[in-house]
């Protein structure tokens, strides 16, 4: 090709400036500096076998994914059985043309009993009864799931993989959270510090407006399961965003603030430190609280976790929480190894109250920006503490939708209801939302079904 001079190369210029222009949009768009490209994870394919099962068996098949996607209509998530719950005619058999309990199916390819993909798995004969049995025990139980309406075939099969299986996705995974005795006492003792410290707070301090978490004590379990799994898995410091209500109960419980600390702001204290010009300074509201300790779980590290100041603006700490999470990590990965990414180190966990989560529009662009390579923070957990009525208003008079966690169907974010009348359920929903979070580097939202028992 010829070399332009003179007036055509003149003339070439702004062409040329224009392309480079353009290419250097391009690139600050996919590849600039604040670019983290997630991993990507594949599950194998179905096997050639498993395909054929699949269309030989299927109206078994459409009866295992109806149970998959319609279970949590019937699942038994609401403590006080608030919710309208009707007969779910796509849960019977039946309508399927499955008639007999006792006719054996090879469910390999359907049902996730064996490793996805297995060549070795072989045919694998379940009864009907059998199958309708497992299908109840993992899908209309305490716990609800939502996540077939993911786009993702790689989420989907994780997911039933997960709960089906007696094998897990990896095999370098450890099993769904046992709950040991340690398990359960640990459990009871942060119950009954939640219980006492709202009954002690009642009676010394009847006038006081507090935010109590009686009826949702269960939301202390979960944080602190998901703190445990949080200090195992790597993560050196979790960013935490909250409301008001159940922050007193989580400070002194679990994050280490001295009730003498609480009693002393209470009683009109300061919580700011007596130094030279704060002296006469009043600090900031009860409900508004911090604090930033380093919880011991056993790991090789403790966990910092990081409670930030509350605004009184429900959800307005949310992209506060999201940017601290991503500064967080990337001071971080100039000390970590090359293959480091973000959401390895820090995690964002975000708390919020049903009706905030559904109402306030800052939930929507938080969710909107969480998968974009220059704003997502690695995947955040959001726990809603639900019970059931925003200051006033029943849930029923404040969406339209059945479930507060609907608007995370917007960027197809994974469900994930459970009951809080039982705690143990909770703890593990919370260890299936981090390894999902953990897997795939996004949000996943987990429903605590509660009430306000005041």
């Amino acid at each position: 090709m010829p070399f332009l001079t003179g007036a055509a190369a003149r003339s070439s210029l702004p062409r040329c400036n224009a392309a480079v222009q353009s290419l250097a949009a391009r690139l600050y768009h996919d590849e600039s500096f604040g670019f983290r490209k997630r991993r990507e994870y594949v599950f194998p394919d179905y096997t050639k076998e498993q395909l054929e099962n699949r269309a030989q068996n299927a109206s078994l098949l459409r009866y295992v994914d109806s149970m998959r996607t319609h279970g949590h209509r019937a699942a038994r998530i609401d403590p006080l059985d608030l919710i309208h719950r009707e007969e779910v005619a796509a849960l019977n058999p039946r309508r399927y043309g499955l008639t007999d309990d006792l006719k054996r199916y090879n469910v390999n390819g359907i049902l996730w009993t064996k490793p996805v993909s297995s060549a070795a798995a072989g045919q694998d004969w379940w009864t009907l009864e059998e199958i309708t049995r497992h299908l109840r025990s993992v899908y209309v139980s305490r716990i609800a799931y939502e996540y077939m309406h993911s786009p993702s075939k790689t989420e989907r099969l994780w997911f039933s993989h997960l709960l089906e299986s007696e094998s897990l996705p990896s095999t370098e995974e450890a099993p769904i959270t046992i709950i040991d005795y340690e398990a359960k006492r640990r459990i009871h003792e942060l119950l009954a510090r939640s219980e006492v410290l709202d009954n002690f707070l009642q009676l010394k301090f009847p006038n006081l407006k507090r935010y109590g978490l009686e009826g949702g004590e269960s939301m202390l379990p979960a944080l602190d399961s998901l703190f445990s799994s949080a200090s195992h898995g790597g993560i050196q410091h979790v960013i935490l965003g909250m409301p008001h209500r159940g922050r007193l109960n989580l400070l002194t419980d679990l994050l280490h603030l001295p009730p003498v600390a609480l009693f002393s702001k209470i009683k009109g204290s300061s919580e700011l430190p007596d130094l030279v010009g704060l002296s006469a300074a009043q600090g900031d509201v009860l409900s508004h609280l911090v604090a930033s300790p380093k919880l011991d779980y056993g790991a090789p590290n403790p966990v910092k976790v990081s409670l930030l100041p509350n605004p009184s603006h429900l959800e307005a700490v949310n992209p506060v929480a999201l940017g601290k999470t991503r500064a967080k990590q990337y001071a971080l990965l100039k000390t970590s190894p090359a293959d480091c990414e973000l959401g390895d180190r820090v995690m964002c966990v975000q708390i919020h109250g049903d009706a905030s989560f559904t109402g306030q529009g800052v939930v929507m662009e938080g969710l909107g920006l969480s998968n974009l390579p220059h704003f997502t923070s690695g995947g955040t957990v959001h726990l809603v503490v639900d019970n059931n009525i925003g200051y006033t208003t029943p849930a029923s008079g404040a969406r339209s939708s059945l479930y507060c966690s609907d608007i995370g169907k917007m960027i197809n974010t994974p469900v994930l209801h459970v009951n809080g009348d039982y705690p143990e359920d909770v703890v593990r929903a919370m260890d299936i939302a981090f390894r999902y979070r953990k897997y795939f580097r996004k949000d996943i939202i987990v429903d605590l079904l509660v009430y306000r028992r005041w």
